[in-house]
């Protein structure tokens, strides 16, 4: 059955996109260093696949929901997801202290300083279009799934850092309601959909019983 595409999610015989292990995720971010804004794109890939954000969260961002130039590294330590951000229309807080994660931000907003000189401000786009626009969040699906595409990965998309995240902390043995907090579901249930049976590691843990 031919898969495709619709508003970032792969529909066909599962529908879901597909979850990268630690080495795919290096090859995306490697393969992303090397095309046009190399900055801009590590940065949505981190936040995608660290923080579990979805299109339109990431496309609402602004530069001073993560950003405050009055704190000792530049970075907010929580990211407050306001309700007009989020799916279900429910703020939900997200700690920004992962040192990948404020690499990624500090490198991408110094960058940015640079480009807007004077007119850099805190209530700008933290991500925007070629022609500093801010993105829509069909763009910000689009966006994502060409990057995953120019790495090699046709069946990933704007959800394969959602579910990525969800499943590597599942098998880490995160209890789900954590898990549930960290996604932003209103069910466990939810969170339960998320999680990729991966049949090589159910085999892992059968053989370390």
């Amino acid at each position: 059955m031919t898969t495709q595409t619709k508003a970032g999610r792969p529909t066909g015989k599962t529908g879901q996109a597909r979850v990268l292990d630690d080495k795919e995720l290096k090859r995306v971010l490697d393969s992303v260093k090397c095309g046009n804004h190399a900055k801009r794109n590590t940065a949505i890939v981190i936040l995608s696949n660290y923080l579990g954000l979805r299109a339109k969260e990431l496309a609402s961002l602004k530069i001073g929901d993560v950003f405050d130039q009055d704190t000792n590294d530049g970075i907010k330590k929580v990211l407050r997801l306001v309700a007009a951000y989020t799916k279900g229309a429910k703020h939900r807080d997200v700690s920004l202290e992962n040192r990948v994660v404020v690499k990624a931000l500090q490198e991408y907003i110094a960058e940015r300083e640079v480009e807007d000189g004077m007119a850099f401000n805190e209530s700008a786009p933290l991500f925007r279009s070629q022609k500093k626009a801010a993105f829509s969040p069909n763009a910000m699906v689009r966006v994502l799934g060409v990057i995953y595409e120019n790495a090699g990965f046709k069946d990933a998309s704007s959800h394969t850092g959602r579910r990525s995240l969800i499943t590597k902390l599942a098998y880490s043995g995160i209890d789900l309601n954590s898990v549930r907090q960290i996604a932003g579901h209103s069910s466990i249930s939810t969170t339960q959909r998320y999680i990729d049976d991966n049949p090589h590691r159910i085999a892992d843990i059968l053989k370390s019983i």
